[in-house]
């Protein structure tokens, strides 16, 4: 069942937005959250003055129109009581003289018109209107529009109590008076209050725009200052220092910037000074460094890259060591010593560079940029091949090796053969290592149950009969560095392997167990979920080409013309040591484009080419090479001290037909160049 995600993706408007503010400074940020809190604030408040503001106008200017019409009808009473529209005249028209009274209206007790004046306007329909049901005794608000009030105020009339009468006279209901009240100046008031408001608040938001700028410019100054100075020192600026000013908080970050630059500048004066006199340092920090290396943190992120960079520069003399130890092992005329002393030399070479490796593939597993490749592998013939190497170091201590694969495992797998092979070696290296005498074994069992499902789990599990590791010390050996065991036993190797067995099992989504005893030997295992392809899929291996013998002397037909390119001098010379006396004609080039300049003199049959050099690197040159029609098909070889997948498949792309990682193999070499030459090599008649 496909499960689907509740969290959906922001809308495209939404991630510009987001975007837009990242790019901006923070002063400009602040300034624009800070104007747009003062507009709205000066807004709200403006609009909830001139509303408070305007429910007081209106209260005044509704009791002074109740008012006007009290006044209006006391003074209406004889004209009402007379039917005289005349004595009503003049508070008619005094009435008419209060600002915003646009008519006046007097009427009789029936409704009948005594007088009306003033505008009719919007109001036309005033007229029209029935009489009102009830006689209040006061003034009310009769009816209200958009632009005006209608105040009605009845008329009665007011009898004075006298002797001569026996029944006390009435109050007779004579009409009533109508005042039509323009909302004018309440719409005038409103819009004055709310504009002097707005300006008094937009008055203060400014000023207060102002402070927030420079409070803010005299923050964000200081922190572009520490950022430049951060942006020299990442450009590899070494005595770059950073302006100690601005605010406390600023101060103490800039002060801390330049003791860690400090700090660092003198880490990397004290590594200089390492390096100049690295043999005395050697022997004199023994001691010291041991403890350090105990107490170490582990290997983060900084460290891996370090050691990913140092890589090529530990392979490129590597690569003049063990290129020259395997041309003297080859003379005939060495002593049994000095044979001795080479094999010595060469076997030594080769474990620096397995720790290189160790090194190299740790800091690219940490640092994310390793990746897997799974494709069909057949399982027997992948056991087979691992077994052979383990048995022969398994022999030379007198130890068993013993190999057991359950049936019900499937033929092929789906697997990173190469991820797999490092981490079954590793492992199984270390029983040998740790095992004086006794067995090792490697065990694969399938432990899931649908045994005809295209997906499988296998169980890999390594015993030994060794020293055993203390429960206390169990966690430690998968950390980088770290080995278990007394100081002898840890000599013989830096505390990589687990720790690279223990990442590379996680990416293939398995996790590394241990179970073991002091004195009755140790079991890793893990599990991995696997897909089983057809059988009839999978791809056999193809048989390797015949590598040269030690013994051979030189190759059958035309001799053949081979351009050595590389920057560095040694390893020019150990290369036309290599191939001279197999009478191998050698043209040298310093770098890429003085060999582009020789390829015309000299039209060699193969080029051979450093990847890192001045001027024009080897890549370039490739590519150029490529691009003539003269050189288009000329055979390249490529060789680098920088030996990770993505150099080789960045070589590959470039035009170059193989790929050799610094320090080389002479038999590699070799066969490489018969596949690219078409070679028949000759041999000694004894090596026949």
């Amino acid at each position: 069942m496909t499960s689907h995600s509740t969290h959906s993706p922001l809308p495209t408007e939404d991630r510009t937005s987001f975007g837009l503010l990242r790019r901006m400074t923070f002063q400009r940020q602040l300034s624009i959250a800070v104007a747009a809190g003062v507009v709205l604030l000066a807004l709200f408040s403006s609009i909830a003055s001139a509303w408070q503001g305007s429910r007081q106008i209106r209260d005044t200017l509704m009791r002074q129109g109740a008012h006007i019409a009290t006044s209006l009808a006391a003074q209406s009473t004889l004209a009402l009581l007379y039917a005289s529209s005349d004595n009503a005249a003049d508070p008619v028209n005094a009435a008419l003289t209060f600002p915003d009274v646009l008519r006046v209206e007097i009427r009789k007790a029936d409704g009948g018109v005594l007088l009306v004046r003033g505008a009719v306007g919007k109001d036309s329909s005033a007229g029209n209107l029935p009489l009102p049901r009830l006689h209040p005794r006061e003034a009310y608000l009769e009816a209200e529009t958009d632009d005006t009030w209608r105040f009605v105020a009845p008329v009665w009339t007011k009898p004075a109590d006298t002797p001569f009468e026996v029944v006390a006279p009435t109050e007779e209901f004579l009409g009533y008076v109508r005042v039509v009240h323009s909302k004018a100046t309440l719409v005038r008031m409103m819009a004055d209050i709310f504009m002097v408001n707005l300006a008094c608040a937009f008055f203060f938001a400014a000023l207060f725009l102002l402070a927030i700028r420079y409070l803010s410019r005299r923050i964000s100054r200081p922190l572009n200052v520490l950022s430049a100075a951060m942006a020299r020192a990442e450009r590899g600026e070494a005595h770059v220092r950073a302006v100690v000013d601005g605010p406390k908080d600023i101060e103490h970050m800039a002060q801390a910037f330049n003791r860690m630059i400090a700090v660092l500048q003198e880490r990397g004066d004290e590594l200089q000074r390492h390096r100049d006199h690295l043999e005395d340092l050697v022997r004199e920090r023994t001691a010291e460094l041991r403890t350090a290396k105990e107490r170490a943190e582990i290997a983060n992120q900084a460290k891996s890259a370090f050691l990913a960079r140092m890589s090529h520069e530990l392979r490129t003399p590597l690569n003049a060591i063990m290129g020259y130890a395997q041309l003297l092992k080859m003379d005939k005329s060495l002593g049994e010593r000095q044979a001795q002393s080479l094999k010595t030399i060469h076997s030594s070479g080769e474990h620096l560079l397995l720790l290189i490796v160790d090194i190299l593939d740790l800091s690219q597993i940490e640092a994310g940029k390793t990746e897997l490749h799974p494709a069909p592998a057949a399982v027997s013939t992948f056991l087979q091949g691992l077994s052979d190497i383990i048995r022969i170091k398994a022999e030379e201590k007198g130890l068993n090796y013993v190999l057991d694969c359950d049936a019900n495992v499937p033929p092929a797998i789906d697997i990173d053969e190469k991820r797999l092979r490092q981490v079954l070696l590793n492992l199984l290296s270390n029983a040998v290592k740790f095992t004086a005498k006794g067995a090792v074994s490697l065990s694969v069992r399938r432990t899931d149950t649908a045994l005809h499902s295209t997906m499988a789990t296998l169980r890999f599990e390594v015993r030994d009969t060794g020293v055993g590791i203390p429960k206390e010390e169990q966690a430690r050996v998968f950390e980088p560095f770290e080995q278990a065991g007394d100081a002898h036993s840890r000599a013989a190797g830096t505390g990589l392997g687990l720790a690279i067995v223990r990442q590379l099992v996680r990416l293939m989504g398995g996790e590394v167990h241990l179970d073991s005893q002091p004195g009755h030997g140790s079991r890793f295992w893990f599990e991995l979920r696997v897909h089983c392809p057809a059988v009839d899929t999978l791809a056999l291996p193809q048989p390797l080409s015949a590598a040269p013998q030690s013994d051979m002397t030189g190759y059958e037909g035309p001799r053949r013309t081979i351009l050595i390119v590389d920057d560095v001098e040694i390893n020019r010379t150990m290369l036309v040591d290599i191939l001279r006396p197999l009478g191998f004609e050698t043209v040298e080039a310093a770098d890429g484009q003085e060999a582009l300049d020789r390829i015309g003199q000299s039209r060699p049959d193969l080029v051979l080419m450093d990847l890192a050099m001045p001027v024009m690197d080897g890549l370039q040159a490739t590519r150029a090479l490529r691009s003539l029609q003269l050189t288009r098909n000329l055979p390249v070889i490529a060789l680098s001290a920088n030996a990770s997948n993505a150099d080789r498949d960045e070589a590959l792309e470039a035009g170059a037909q193989v790929f050799l990682a610094k320090p080389f193999d002479r038999a590699d070499l070799l066969r490489c160049l018969g596949e690219q030459l078409d070679l028949r090599w000759t041999v000694l008649p004894s090596a026949v």
